[in-house]
């Protein structure tokens, strides 16, 4: 087996894929893919970019990583490489970097907009309220604009929505 692979029963690893951030990538899974799901397949990063960005927030608690400085990083190859709105990608490109890195860099983004505390405030809500169900984009959109107090609209949008990368906060 070349690769891993997240299953509603049990994750899949192949003896090459066995590092620890691609098993916490497909653990993350279980909570973020399996028991909240998507509700369409436009709405895939919700699982590819949580199960990409939680586990680097989970390596920069135990002071592996800087979360900004690698959100930075992959932010100018993203730029200059260019991506689509992880919301908004073709068929084709379900599985690619616009849903897993750009998803990852809009998670990001949005805990350095509204903060950490209410980042996780968001995401537990967000479970809570989708857990053991299907989930669309603009339920998490819903989740966000409540929980934060904030209307984040214009912020998803263009996240999510546009080809053009916007700023990365606080770069």
């Amino acid at each position: 087996l070349g690769y891993a692979m997240e299953n509603q029963t049990m994750n899949l690893f192949g003896l090459d894929s066995a590092n620890e951030f691609t098993v916490a990538h497909e653990l993350m899974h279980e909570w973020f893919g399996n028991h909240v799901t998507l509700g369409s397949w436009q709405d895939i990063w919700l699982n590819e970019g949580f199960a990409y960005y939680l586990p680097l927030m989970w390596a920069e608690s135990l002071g592996v990583l800087d979360a900004d400085a690698l959100a930075l990083s992959q932010w100018r190859a993203l730029n200059t490489r260019g991506s689509v709105g992880p919301a908004t990608v073709p068929q084709d490109d379900l599985f690619g970097e616009s849903v897993y890195v750009r998803g990852g860099l809009t998670l990001h983004a949005l805990r350095r907009t509204v903060g950490d505390e209410p980042f996780k405030a968001i995401l537990r809500e967000y479970y809570r309220r989708h857990a053991g169900s299907n989930a669309t984009t603009a339920d998490f959109i819903a989740v966000a604009n409540d929980v934060s107090g904030q209307d984040l609209t214009a912020f998803f949008d263009a996240w999510l929505y546009q080809e053009a990368l916007p700023p990365l906060p606080g770069a």
